[in-house]
């Protein structure tokens, strides 16, 4: 009873031409891994060819290659500073590094330049040395500068090639390396470079701090020239507008002019307070004058008249009009009113002459403000240039004091202008090869040849379209796969018949069900048998048409041998060779080609004479095919072929019918439609996928029954399931092969 299926695994029913179906499940991870190690075992020899070859080219390698030594050297690049010699912000940023990798790369780059290789290459005279310049080696004494193009570039590309320049990761440290045949030499390579991009690194930095000295002190000597025209330009301006002062606001014109306005201002204020005072005179109110301007005499007088009046009125309640001390208080009354109206007007008088006079001296500072106005007016008109030709000399001079400090600090900053490159590690003699290193270049062949060999047994199996396993039969055809048919050595063959002839042997091949019952092949043989007769159940198919879908694929071999395990069976079996293009029973049981099917299909021969029966299989009778027709396909589809199998199915219980290939002849389709069921053949290794589906269509398209598929010439190592478990080591442990 099958497992139910899971949501992980898709079931697929393939419908059974035998009345029966098949189901079928996703292949589990475990399956997929056995494949691939089928597939590694099935390959296993182009593996091991691709580690043999790789393994001996990097033995080779090993023998032939000459011990080269490498020496290195490391030095600290610290973040420099800029060479614009703290002029400004702008200079700094457009001249000083930004980012600390870019200036290691740009080391990295000078260090790998041309001109430092010509360098070293000059003072070691490299070019000279047999173990570096090898062809390209050059007479003592002869120079760089003189050699042609392609020897000079020969020899950097070897140097190139021999130098390595790199980072050391999160540090700010460079490695130089350099592998040469000599240990000496590649010690001397490094330092000498090191050496090179350091003193370099200082003269191109001095020289740089050298011509911005150079072009300050040109600057200088401008500017000391400018200050000087500027400064003429300024007196001469203060001179021509009069300008004392030592700016344009501290001057003679603007201090007069200041203090006229603040003159006239007081002025101003002054006659404002006596015009008033004039005015409350003028009204001849004696109350409103005390109230607002008080006077000591007409305070007094108006105190004495106030007395006198209180005493007039009380003498007048008192004793009435004809008193005679009131004329005397009348008269002294009058004489107070009379002297309060002259002080009135004395003030008047006075007050008046006071605003006249605060008015004229107003009147008087007002216009000597507005002449002196016109003076600062006039002189304002060269004050914009004054500005400017003041602010000129300063800037000047400013710029002129700058660049004489920074001249003086040029020659120390010029000194200091390499102090960022620091020799961390200086080159050592080395004092073993770093190639070839034998363990590891034989471990790196043996690892490429593995690689190499997985990756062509993959890239073979994937555009190999052959059928290998019965699982793929199945999974290609949607066909179920009857029996696994392994392939057959001579081995697997009793001892008595090694000694046959060769051609002889070769029959007894094909007839490994009769001539060893016992060995793997006959054992599978008889398992299709037994699918054959249990596939339905007390009907089995009793006329089988054998095919396959190209020649040499088995279907001979497999009708034989199937129909003699159905006769071994105790069943009467029909063996016809029906291949009427290319015929071999009879080459195989050792039987006269005719006369045949052909014969008796044409008229010429009863099929009882043209029957052979064998010896030691008295229930297999063999029809061979006879002499081949004109028309063989149409012969085969004859009422006459239609009526013999059906007195056949009267006589023999199974008919087999070997039948040609169905991609090159029509034979198979004709003949399978009148047999009860088809075997396809399908040889392991040989059959096509498409050529499989191909046949499959074929048949299916003539409503041919197919009982399902035979796997013929599997090597069972590589096959999966009991087959692989039953391999012929097992055989043997049961004695029933030799």
């Amino acid at each position: 009873m099958l497992p139910p299926p899971t949501t992980d695994t898709p079931q697929i029913a393939l419908p059974d031409k035998l009345g029966y179906a098949t189901l079928h499940y996703g292949p589990p991870e475990e399956l997929v891994l056995a494949e691939m190690w089928t597939m590694l075992r099935r390959r296993k020899f182009l593996i091991l060819g691709c580690c043999v070859a790789c393994l001996l080219l990097a033995g080779l390698y090993v023998l032939l290659k000459s011990p080269r030594y490498e020496a290195t050297a490391r030095i600290k690049v610290s973040p420099a500073g800029t060479n614009s010699l703290g002029l400004d912000q702008m200079a700094s940023r457009a001249l000083g590094p930004s980012d600390p990798t870019i200036q290691l790369q740009s080391a990295v780059t000078v260090l790998q330049s041309n001109t430092i290789a010509l360098a070293v290459m000059k003072q070691l005279k490299m070019a000279e040395r047999k173990d570096f310049a090898g062809p390209w080696m050059q007479p003592a004494g002869t120079s760089l500068a003189d050699l042609p193009p392609e020897v000079r570039d020969a020899l950097l590309l070897r140097f190139r090639g021999g130098l390595t320049v790199e980072v050391v990761p999160k540090t700010d440290i460079i490695a130089v390396q350099f592998r040469a045949k000599d240990p000496a030499l590649a010690a001397e390579v490094v330092n000498s470079t090191v050496g090179r991009y350091t003193e370099r690194n200082f003269r191109s930095s001095y020289e740089s701090a050298t011509l911005v000295s150079n072009w300050l002190s040109k600057q200088m000597d401008d500017l000391q020239i400018k200050a000087g025209a500027a400064q003429q330009k300024l007196a001469d301006l203060q001179k021509a507008r009069g300008l004392i002062g030592v700016d344009e606001t501290d001057n003679i014109v603007t201090e007069k002019l200041k203090q006229v306005d603040e003159q006239l201002t007081a002025a101003e204020s002054d006659r404002i307070v006596k015009e008033a005072r004039y005015r409350i005179a003028a009204s001849g109110n004696p109350e409103l004058i005390a109230s607002t301007v008080p006077e000591p005499t007409l305070e007094v007088l108006r105190s004495q008249q106030a007395q006198l009046r209180v005493d007039y009125t009380r003498l007048s309640t008192k004793f009435g009009e004809g008193y005679p001390k009131l004329a005397e208080l009348g008269n002294e009354i009058a004489q107070v009113d009379r002297a309060i109206q002259s002080e009135l007007n004395n003030l008047s008088q006075r007050y008046k002459n006071e605003y006249i006079a605060a008015a004229n001296t107003e009147a008087m500072l007002r216009a000597n403000f507005e002449k002196q106005k016109q003076k600062a007016f006039d002189l304002n008109q060269g004050a914009a240039q004054y500005a400017i030709l003041k602010h000129e000399v300063e800037a000047t001079q400013d710029l002129y004091e700058t660049l004489q400090l920074k001249l003086k600090q040029a020659g120390i900053v010029a000194g200091l202008a390499s102090a960022n490159i620091a020799v961390v590690e200086p080159g050592q003699l080395p004092s073993k090869p770093v190639d070839p290193r034998p363990v590891l270049d034989l471990t790196l062949g043996l690892g490429v040849g593995l690689g190499l060999g997985l990756v062509t047994a993959i890239g073979l199996e994937a555009v190999d379209t052959t059928i290998r396993t019965s699982d793929e039969a199945e999974s290609v055809s949607a066909l179920p796969s009857l029996t696994v048919i392994p392939r057959i050595r001579e081995r697997d063959i009793e001892t008595v018949f090694t000694k046959l002839p060769p051609a002889e042997f070769a029959d007894q091949l094909r007839l490994i069900a009769f001539s060893s019952p016992h060995s793997q092949a006959a054992e599978s043989y008889r398992s299709l048998r037994t699918s054959l007769l249990l596939s339905s159940a007390g009907n089995p198919p009793q006329v089988l048409a054998i095919t396959s879908s190209i020649p040499s694929e088995g279907k001979t071999l497999t009708a034989i041998n199937c129909a003699t395990v159905l006769a071994q069976h105790g069943a009467k079996v029909l063996l016809v060779d029906a291949d009427l293009r290319q015929p071999s029973l009879h080459e195989a049981f050792n039987i006269p080609p005719g006369p045949g099917l052909s014969a008796v299909l044409a008229g010429t021969c009863p099929d009882n004479q043209a029957f052979a029966q064998l010896d030691g299989m008295p229930y297999l009778t063999v029809l061979p095919s006879g002499t081949p027709p004109a028309y063989p396909a149409e012969t085969l589809a004859s009422q006459k072929m239609v009526d013999l199998i059906q007195r056949w199915r009267g006589q023999y219980d199974h008919i087999v019918l070997d039948t040609p290939p169905l991609s090159m002849f029509t034979d198979a389709v004709v003949l399978g439609s009148h047999a009860d069921a088809a075997l396809l053949v399908v040889r392991s290794r040989v059959t096509t996928k498409y050529a499989l589906r191909h046949s499959r269509d074929l048949l299916q398209r003539a409503n041919v029954n197919i009982a399902g598929i035979v796997l013929n010439g599997v090597d069972l190592r590589y096959e999966n399931g009991y087959y692989r478990s039953c391999d012929s080591r097992g055989m043997k442990e049961k004695g029933l092969i030799h």
